[in-house]
């Protein structure tokens, strides 16, 4: 054997670890034709006869290519095979792998890589041949636990299937369908619509992404695992297939509704008709506002420097009006701020006193503020006439979508989020997992609830495979000792393990993960804790838990940190000295950007004359999103209406403080 083929083998082997950390996927070959190509690619007087083969033909390395060979993983999209990245290899195994490689990636991917075996090929061996003792080293991996399977074939046949619901999802299901479905559910006029709301949120991506990926099988396999894949076959992707085929409103609602409303639910309130909609559209001719309602997200040269607030000197020059051109904003060398100190401020005080000394701005975004952020939207076409109460054209929208937190979840399936006490656990997949606590009310689990353990899935109460949510909640909690822990009842999949848990005392929660998965009767303790005077003392986190209450990720910001401000505005409503409703402070921030469409219509934005017509554009505002952009005004805003607060750190020549805004 060549003394290079180590060396090979080696890199193989490394390269097949670190394809491993993704999902894994086989492309389509037969049972030997990849073993054909790789002793085909050794040129010529590189692969001698060794007794009665050339060198590298050998029966353990046929297998491990015949098994392995055609491994691919899915990489920003794109396809990376197991023999990739070997250019440095000494010659010819150069060219060997990279003829591999261009050949794995002319084949499509017929199924996902499951295994019932740990390790592929074989490790070094020694042969005694006529006297002499050769050292053998051949092809050879582990196969991480994640790609294993007690069933693979069956494994694969279900996978396979559900790529086919995806499919036909992301073919048959339009996004006109889907926005009309958010609006319902956004103006609660669907039968427990926000309960779908994140399964309609997910899918609305996910198909807007495969209609504008280069590959969409690739796509597709690389999503094929996403908890909304299988939308098209929950009972609320059976309304969007509906609408998406045609069917009228009232009579695709009425057959959704008959799946999940009792049967004496009346609807409260009346969808809208075709000849709502004429008289509607009518309405904006007569107008002058057709072109009004087409939105976009809007940019900083779309704003006067009057209705400015602060702009920091980086985005200054992108200004509509260039009067700021000439202000002085001297730089300053950053100092160390103790924001957990911040000075507490009135948003009036800070703009009488403290905004005319700074230069630059930056904003602590929590955790808390996640419903806070916001983009301003413009209109498409200049000129349209006035669609809103007040005198531009400028609206905003706030992205609320934290559906997806483990406390809406548990609200959604009828749990109490309101409790004193409340530990609930979230996963991702079909396992049973049962929550049990010790407590001075005893044993509490699936069969004896005192009360507490209000909702219980996958198990006795219903199932659910992409959501299953379990919720201890006590609202007078007893005196004494507590245990949690989280007990595996029933394994049923292997992909999407482990789970996430949320305690909440008094309205303060806090959240911890378990990435592993659970094997069957698998116990993970979660807190231990004593209840002293109706006060919860003592709280100890499992030693196998993590927390995960840090920062999150959002709009292309972390949470937790400062983030420089570039713009500070009022909302459109108080701009040119109007004021009309509500007032909002909007904090532009640097690299925020909304990765989805923004709504650009609200009813409670338009005119008088279009107040009668507020069932259509419930409907029409979920048409007439903005398209996506990377170049917009996006932030955090603060309502006059709201008790809010957020922290910023304000820089100038005479000031370097953080102060704690109290809208």
């Amino acid at each position: 054997m060549s003394e290079n083929f180590p060396a090979f083998a080696k890199a193989v082997e490394q390269r097949f670890a670190v394809l491993s950390k993704n999902e894994l996927f086989l492309v389509d070959v037969e049972r030997d034709e990849l073993w054909g190509v790789y002793l085909g690619a050794f040129p010529e007087g590189t692969n001698p006869i060794f007794r009665v083969r050339t060198e590298h033909d050998g029966s353990y390395d046929r297998a491990f290519v015949r098994h392995v060979g055609h491994v691919v993983a899915i990489v920003d999209g794109k396809i990376e095979t197991i023999w990739d990245k070997m250019a440095d290899l000494p010659h010819p195994y150069d060219v060997v792998s990279a003829a591999l490689a261009a050949y794995v990636r002319t084949k499509a991917i017929k199924s996902v890589f499951r295994v019932k075996e740990s390790v592929f090929g074989h490790k070094p061996n020694v042969e005694y041949i006529d006297n002499k003792t050769y050292q053998f080293t051949h092809f050879y991996t582990t196969v991480a636990a994640s790609h294993r399977h007690s069933a693979p074939d069956a494994e694969r046949g279900r996978i396979g299937t559900n790529l086919g619901v995806f499919k036909r999802g992301c073919e048959e299901l339009t996004i006109d369908a889907l926005n009309t479905v958010i609006d319902l559910i956004n103006s609660n006029n669907l039968y427990r619509g926000q309960e779908h709301s994140a399964a309609v949120s997910g899918f609305y991506r996910l198909k807007t992404d495969y209609d504008a990926a280069p590959d969409k099988d690739i796509f597709l396999w690389a999503n094929v695992t996403n908890r909304s894949a299988l939308f098209r076959n929950t009972v609320i992707g059976t309304l969007v297939t509906d609408l998406s085929a045609g069917e009228d409103l009232e009579g695709a609602v009425r057959k959704f509704e008959s799946k999940v409303a009792p049967q004496n639910y009346k609807r409260p309130t009346a969808l809208i008709t075709p000849k709502m909609v004429e008289q509607a559209v009518d309405k904006l001719k007569e107008l002058d506002l057709e072109g009004a309602v087409e939105r976009r997200f809007a940019k900083l040269s779309d704003v006067s420097v009057n209705n400015v607030l602060f702009v920091n000197n980086d985005v200054r020059g992108q200004m509509k009006d260039g009067s700021l051109t000439g202000l002085l904003m001297e730089e300053v060398k950053p100092k160390s701020v103790d924001v957990k100190n911040a000075e507490d401020i009135s948003i009036e005080d800070f703009f009488k006193h403290k905004l005319p000394l700074a230069s630059s701005i930056d904003l602590l975004v929590e955790n808390r503020h996640l419903g806070n952020f916001m983009s301003l939207t413009a209109p498409v076409h200049e000129n349209t006439g006035r669609l809103f109460k007040w005198g531009n054209d400028f609206a905003w929208s706030y992205d609320g979508d934290v559906t997806d937190s483990i406390k809406e979840r548990v609200k959604a399936a009828g749990g109490n989020i309101d409790a004193r006490l409340r530990v609930s656990l979230a996963w991702h997949n079909a396992d049973d997992l049962d929550l049990h606590a010790q407590a001075p009310d005893g044993h509490i689990y699936y069969r004896q609830r005192f009360g507490v353990l209000d909702v219980d899935m996958n198990g006795m109460d219903r199932h659910d495979a992409e959501n299953p949510v379990e919720n201890l909640s006590w609202r007078d909690p007893r005196d004494g000792h507590y245990e949690v822990w989280v007990h595996q009842y029933s394994q049923r999949r292997r992909e999407r393990g482990g789970f996430e848990v949320e305690i909440a005392i008094n309205g303060s929660t806090r959240t911890f993960s378990y990435p592993k998965i659970l094997a069957q009767n698998d116990r993970i303790d979660l807190f231990t804790f004593d209840v002293r005077n109706s006060e919860v003392i003592n709280l100890k986190p499992g030693a196998q838990l993590t927390a995960t209450s840090g920062s999150i990720d959002k709009w292309g910001l972390s949470t937790e940190t400062l983030v420089p401000v570039n713009t500070l505005l009022a909302s459109p409503n108080h701009w040119d000295g109007q004021e009309i409703g509500n007032k909002h402070w909007f904090f532009i921030l640097k690299d925020c950007v909304n990765p989805d469409q923004a709504r650009g219509i609200y009813n409670e934005f338009l005119r008088g004359e279009l107040e009668p017509h507020r069932k259509v554009f419930e409907i029409l505002g979920a048409k007439t999103k903005t398209p996506k952009a990377t170049e917009q005004l996006s932030g955090l805003g603060f309502s006059s209406t709201r008790q809010d607060s957020a922290t910023v750190v304000v820089k100038g020549a005479t000031i370097n403080k953080a102060f704690r805004i109290n809208f």
